[in-house]
């Protein structure tokens, strides 16, 4: 369906605010400025200072060198009746900033491109005008101001949380024109929740210090993201959720995939320039001191509490790579074997056994 209310005028030049220009931020704003849209970046700390006295520098599968306003606010930026804000944060910073923009975001469209469902959820409840993104792009802050696109183009958009608008259609495009491989989503929810799913697996290869391209090689790790997804999809089923997977598989046909024996080896073989590792991975390198877990792997916790359902990995995943990023510890402190026993014991302990 083609929602026909909330779309642009046709012949306006979008001018869009990337607010939360981290990795993946800095990659859509590079590609769309080279289209030509008008973008500003809301940054914060040292990457802001160097994006605005050196401009954006990114490279990989995006390469180029940017000037872009930079602001630690958008009441610095130029900001009109064509703005289509792009939220691009950690969701933890999401509900902060929206309260402290309220006032200039309240009558503008506001674009999540972020994983999980809480940044769409929290706005939607409090009315903003809300559509999500799922996203499948790989990039992380090298050092202030500089940007490495590892892999991944595509981004899927829809109104929150079905529907498709004449402004989906428009950013759609831009995307294309800039070489994303982007497209709508007549029914985003479902698409965010396939992506929720495969993000559980983070906080795994955060703990046991895994790149994405190896995360499926050894059996012993397929196994366990295979179990750590069949918790999830046996949360789903009882709350009712529709989990689109990405891919031709469905979900329960990609755990059986997993559970598939043998080694696999990385395709393409993996170097030093195209090893890549998730935000959670990063965020525990980099000792920021929080990570996004809890809205990944705690979801599925809190949805299996409320339908009477047993997740003891998800729950492990949660509360271990939670702790490691509050003790600033590196990736790695924890391998399959140790993180099973601590399931297995907590498990028990919820059950009340010894």
């Amino acid at each position: 369906m083609v929602r026909g209310d909330n779309a642009m005028t046709d012949g306006t030049t979008t001018n869009y605010v990337i607010h939360g220009a981290g990795g993946i931020g800095c990659v859509v704003a590079a590609r769309l400025a080279q289209t030509g849209r008008r973008v500003s970046l809301i940054a914060r700390g040292d990457h802001l200072l160097a994006l605005q006295q050196k401009g954006l520098q990114v490279h990989g599968d995006t390469s180029g060198k940017w000037e872009l306003p930079a602001a630690s606010h958008a009441s610095d930026l130029h900001i009109d009746e064509h703005t289509i804000i792009l939220l691009t944060m950690k969701t933890d910073d999401t509900f902060k900033a929206v309260e402290q923009h309220q006032e200039i975001y309240r009558d503008l469209p506001i674009v999540c491109f972020q994983n999980g469902v809480t940044n769409e959820a929290w706005l939607a409840e409090r009315n903003f005008l809300t559509y999500g993104c799922t996203v499948m792009v790989g990039a992380g802050i090298t050092e202030p101001g500089v940007v490495r696109h590892s892999g991944g183009k595509v981004l899927e958009i829809g109104f929150w949380p079905s529907g498709v608008d004449n402004l989906c259609l428009r950013i759609t495009k831009d995307l294309q024109l800039s070489g994303m491989e982007a497209n709508v989503d007549e029914n985003i929810e479902h698409g965010k929740w396939g992506k929720l799913v495969r993000n559980l697996a983070n906080a795994y290869l955060a703990l046991t210090d895994l790149s994405v391209q190896e995360a499926s090689c050894l059996q012993e790790d397929r196994f366990f993201i295979a179990d750590v997804n069949e918790e999830a999809a046996n949360v789903a089923e009882a709350a009712g959720l529709f989990v689109r997977s990405i891919g031709r598989r469905n979900l329960r046909e990609q755990i059986d995939h997993l559970r598939t024996d043998g080694v696999w080896p990385a395709r393409p073989p993996v170097t030093e320039t195209n090893r890549s590792y998730p935000s959670t991975w990063q965020d525990l390198k980099a000792k920021r001191g929080s990570v996004e877990v809890d809205h990944f792997n705690g979801a599925i916790v809190r949805l299996g509490e409320i339908h009477g359902v047993e997740t003891p990995l998800n729950r492990v995943l949660r509360d271990f790579c939670m702790d490691a990023a509050s003790r600033l510890l590196n990736p790695g402190t924890e391998t399959c074997e140790s993180l099973r026993s601590a399931a297995t014991n907590t498990y028990r302990g919820a059950r009340g056994g010894t």
